[in-house]
């Protein structure tokens, strides 16, 4: 009589681990598999892209904008470091 309450018991809990998920409906939306499948204008806009090198990265000079520019409002991000700040 024991040994079957215990193998219900253990039946009971192997069962309910089976089917209860501790996953959300949002939790398994986010970890869906992809399908794998590349759309061709995805892989054509990738063709499309410029490439750029480092040494051409390196050459591109961002101007820096002037008090005057600003409208006299100047800011300690808009004028050089060593420059007082009105």
């Amino acid at each position: 009589m024991g040994l079957s309450i215990v193998g219900g018991v253990l039946a009971f809990q192997i069962f309910s681990a089976s089917v209860k998920s501790q996953l959300t409906a949002a939790q398994k939306e986010a970890v869906k598999p992809i399908d794998g499948t590349i759309v061709q204008t995805v892989v054509d806009n990738l063709v499309k892209r410029d490439v750029i090198t480092e040494a051409e990265l390196g050459s591109v000079l961002i101007p820096t904008p002037t008090v005057e520019q600003l409208g006299g409002q100047a800011t300690p991000s808009a004028v050089p470091s060593d420059a007082p700040i009105q």
